[in-house]
Parts: structure tokens; sequence; C-alpha cells
């Protein structure tokens, strides 16, 4: 009897191993619906577009019925500084099974003012990923030592860039929050790479009347191996306070969500997102995200904005001249 088991362990171990050696490509960073509210998390470049002094907490519940499903963190802090300069901080937690990741970065960004109602923010990211699976968390069918259930953990630095553009009420923003590609583990026979993400968006504002807006954007997401994430919302706004809208990822899932002003500098936020097709939604694959944005520096209408610029602008044509 011992001797089948040992067989059967050695067998299983071979075929976890072939498993793991095997090129492992997935939409590996963690996805948030309120993405756009806090844009540093993928963007640097974002960094002090929102003023002084500003917080973002999330947290999001993927397919909350499933055990073991991702659970994802995020907090941002940004703030402007001095000569068109912008600085902040990111972090990602996110666990999903065994595994855990955490994402910590520093982020700056530069402001170049072209003109009163356009301005080009360019930024980088510096920071690192921590890995870790857990394997010693997986049940044990007998009472012998497995030799697969191995911990595993890395912490690797890393780059990104970004870039974001402002054009009245339009905006055009690129990304590549992780520029190099690492592999998770440094075990030869375990082959899993965090492959470089390429994100890409755009968005405008419609005035509907002096007291609603609407401000349709659009997301695409690009990672080796894997096909083009599109994202589409459309998002109402009320006095430029209140915001609820719609969003659709790939005509494969859809979700809604909303944003509502606390204080003049809190504000919290929830969405709620499940697939689309009828056997996925039977199974109760929902997902739930909640979101807090806490602003300690003066909140800036589109008016100031608008008037600081003028102010660079004519400031920069005086010292030309």
């Amino acid at each position: 009897m011992d001797l089948f088991i040992t067989i059967r362990m050695r067998l299983r171990a071979i075929i976890i191993l072939t498993f793991l050696s095997l090129p492992l490509y997935g939409q590996q960073e963690p996805y948030f619906a309120f993405t756009q509210f806090n844009l540093s998390l993928i963007n640097p470049a974002y960094a002090g577009v929102q003023g002084k002094d500003v917080f973002t907490l999330a947290t999001r519940s993927q397919w909350s019925s499933v055990e073991g499903a991702p659970e994802s963190y995020a907090f941002t802090y940004n703030t402007e500084r001095n000569n068109n300069v912008g600085v902040g901080l990111s972090f990602i937690s996110d666990k999903t099974f065994i595994e855990q990741q955490t994402f910590a970065y520093v982020d700056f960004s530069y402001k170049l003012q072209f003109s009163e109602k356009s301005r080009l923010f360019l930024g980088l990211k510096g920071g690192g990923n921590f890995y870790s699976a857990d394997l010693s968390s997986l049940e044990n069918f007998n009472n012998l030592n497995d030799p697969t259930k191995v911990p595993m953990s890395r912490l690797k630095p890393n780059l990104g860039i970004g870039a974001y553009l402002t054009l009245g009420d339009n905006w055009i923003a690129v990304s590549a929050p992780r520029l190099i590609e690492v592999s998770r583990t440094d075990q030869e026979d375990v082959f899993a790479k965090d492959r470089v993400h390429f994100y890409a968006a755009a968005g405008t504002s419609f005035t509907l009347n002096t007291t609603f807006s609407i401000k349709p954007s659009i997301a695409v997401r690009q990672v080796k191996g894997l096909a083009l994430v599109t994202e589409v919302m459309a998002l109402f706004s009320y006095n430029n306070q209140f915001s609820g809208g719609l969003q659709i990822r790939d005509n494969s899932s859809m979700g809604v969500l909303a944003m509502l002003p606390i204080t003049d500098s809190i504000g919290i936020g929830y969405a709620y997102e499940s697939f689309r097709d009828n056997e996925l939604s039977k199974s109760n694959l929902t997902s739930h995200e909640f979101f807090i944005r806490v602003r300690l520096g003066k909140v800036k209408d589109d008016s100031q904005v608008l008037e600081e610029a003028a102010k660079e602008t004519l400031s920069s044509d005086t010292e030309k001249n």
C-alpha cells in the first residue's frame, strides 16, 4: 500500500510540474470598475491631475459566490506640486485562491501647458511587484509529505510610463504600468510570467443642460497572447457631482456603477457587475466593488482650471517675449 501511495504521489508531482512548466498567460493585473476615478493605478501621468492631496481606496470582490475567487484592494494618493509637477503613490493587493500579488509604486508626472484648454501630462512609475503562492494550504489526501507543496515567492522591481492629454472636455490616455516581463518564481521548472499590459482610453463630456451632462468613454487593454479587451462606459452626471451609469466589457459582462458625494471633499461609489450569458448569470458569478475618494486640498471646478491655465499660458508667453 505504501508503495502504491508513493507512486501515486510521484505521478501527481510530475503532472503538476508539467502543467506549471507550460507558458501561463492571463489577465494578470487586477481590474477595477472605478479605474477612471483613480487612473494613476495604471497611468502615472494622472498624478496631480485632480489637484492637491487626493486619496482613493477601492475594494473589489469578484465572483463573490465562488470560494477562492479574486479579492482586490487598491489605494492611491496624488497631489500636484509646484513647477508643473505631480507626485503620487499607488498600491494594489490581489489574492486569488492560493496566490497573492502586491504592487507598490511611486508616480511622477510633468505637465506641459499648450493653451488654456490643452494640457499634456507625461508620467513615470517606479516600484516593484511581490508575488507569493501558498502551496502548503492545498488539501492533502494522505499523511505523506508532498514534494510539490513548496512555497513560492519573489520580489521584482519594475517601471511604467504613461501619458494623459486633455483637450477641453476631451481626454486621451495611454500607458504601460509595468514594462518589464518578470517570472513569478525563481524555480526553473515553473514557467509563469507577468506579461506587459498596454492600456489606452479616451472620453469626453456633453452638456445636456445646466444640470445634467453625459460622459462616455472607451478603454482597451492588450496583453501578449490574449485577445484585445474593450470596455465601454457611459456616465450621467448631475451638477458635476453625482454620477451613475452603465459599463459593458467585450459584450460578455455588464455592470452599473454610481458615485455619490457625501461632503464637498468625500465621495463614495459602488459598482455591480454580472455576466450577460444566461448560463453564467444563473451561476451567480457577480462582482461587487466599493470606492471612496477623499480630497483634502481645495477642489477645483472647470472655471478654476481654465483660469489657472490662462495664467500659465500668459506667463509662458511673457517669458518668451
